[in-house]
């Protein structure tokens, strides 16, 4: 049996990795530090320009824009699980019966399976903490002592970790009921969302929903009627890499904005028990990946005569008891969730009150579609005749398609650009 705690930690390196959806897409690991705090760095987007000036001048300061840094006291997640001389001599779950094994021989693998069964439990916290903090901007955190306190959810201490001052500014409010609205009515709702963002600096890239808003929209004839033209570019996802209780419905184009679609629908079992939805129902999320960061703090344990500490993501123990007869199997990770703008994303409900002002979060928006510009539009055959990404990414935008990257292939480009003509 293994017990060195630094050997163990390789060994947790080396397992199968666990792909989550919402922490390794927008949340992905980032700085470990030696330090019982990690430090959370957030900016806004920004959208100041740079200043002219006179040449003699030399320049002329810019303050920064929205800037801050925090220490947060990082949350403390500590499962464990017991070893006992009763459970090694039980044959193990799929061993045969005359398999001959011996109490000793199964130890190994049972602490294996115990490692396993706490990594996993401990992937899906930091899930539901992303999940936490994208839908109220916070995290609320109780620690308990006990098991038995954790079941009846009581004798615990609370910590929060909040990313807004004083009120949650990033909750959209539709101009009327979803159920009511018609198919090009929800595309502007996505189109006056991406605008929003716009204004704060931020392009939102996915659209992810709950399995109740998923079906509406999948079962809308109308809005499939929109999903199918030819001017709507699917894309190409590996379905193999999502993780279980994510479906990608493909990609949509509205008005030069093209969002990737995503329907979520992952569970989890409560500490009473009791099985849960990660996300409320009929919650729409607008993402962009790596949106934020997870930051680790180290983990600090007794050892001998004195307590050592170790920076890892998480870090496993193994406690033996001679006394009880026992050994204990433990594993702790410390993570803190953040985002890297505060206002770097929007939540909508489709079962919230509605908007009747219609201007969902900023007053001074507007719900119509941006007009195309007056332009030479290029013909079909010189937009395939182009053989640089930013030609392309260049001449989109001065038809007014915008949210193209280099990151896409030069065919890829050229195809939305010609969808977009055509639409448009």
């Amino acid at each position: 049996m293994v017990v060195e705690t630094y050997k163990l930690i390789r060994t947790i390196k080396k397992m199968y990795p666990v792909v989550s959806f919402f922490k390794d897409r927008y949340f992905p690991d980032g700085t470990t530090y030696y330090s019982e705090k990690a430090l959370i760095e957030s900016k806004k987007g920004g959208r100041k320009v740079a200043p002219f000036v006179i040449p003699v001048v030399g320049g002329i300061a810019m303050d920064a824009e929205g800037y801050r840094a925090d220490y947060v006291q990082a949350p403390y997640i500590a499962p464990k699980m017991p070893i006992t001389a009763d459970e090694l001599e039980l044959k193990a779950f799929g061993e045969a019966p005359d398999s001959g094994r011996t109490p000793a021989s199964r130890e190994n693998e049972i602490q294996s399976e115990h490692m396993d069964d706490m990594r996993l439990s401990i992937y899906r916290r930091q899930e539901l903490m992303t999940t936490e903090l994208l839908t109220t901007g916070r995290i609320v955190m109780k620690h308990f002592a006990t098991a038995d306190d954790a079941v009846r959810d009581e004798n615990y201490q609370v910590r929060i970790l909040q990313f807004y001052d004083e009120k949650f500014g990033n909750v959209y409010k539709f101009f009327k009921s979803w159920l009511d609205m018609s198919a090009e009515e929800k595309l502007q709702e996505f189109y006056k969302v991406s605008i929003i963002l716009r204004k704060r600096g931020v392009r939102a890239t996915d659209i992810v929903m709950t399995g109740d808003v998923s079906m509406q929209l999948m079962t809308d004839k109308e809005f499939l009627e929109y999903y199918n033209k030819r001017h709507v570019n699917t894309g190409e996802i590996n379905q193999a890499e999502l993780p279980s209780g994510v479906v990608c419905n493909g990609s949509i184009n509205v008005n030069g904005v093209t969002f990737t679609l995503f329907t979520y629908d992952e569970v989890y079992e409560d500490l009473d028990g009791q099985i849960r939805e990660m996300l409320p129902k009929g919650t729409i999320l607008f993402l962009h990946p790596k949106m934020g960061s997870t930051a680790y703090a180290q983990v600090t344990f007794v050892k001998g005569t004195g307590f050592v500490s170790h920076a890892e993501r998480i870090v496993p123990r193994v406690v033996v008891s001679e006394t009880n007869n026992m050994i204990e199997v433990q594993m702790f990770s410390r993570p803190v969730p953040y985002p890297l703008d505060w206002e770097g994303w929007l939540v909508a409900n489709i079962y919230d009150p509605i908007d009747d002002s219609g201007d969902g979060t900023d007053g001074d928006i507007d719900s119509h579609m941006d007009e195309m510009p007056e332009v030479e539009l290029k013909t079909e055959a010189d937009i395939r005749a182009m053989t640089r990404k930013n030609d392309v990414i260049e001449y989109a935008q001065s038809i007014g398609l915008s949210g193209l990257t280099a990151d896409s292939k030069l065919e890829e480009l050229k195809e939305a650009v010609l969808a977009y003509q055509d639409e448009v």
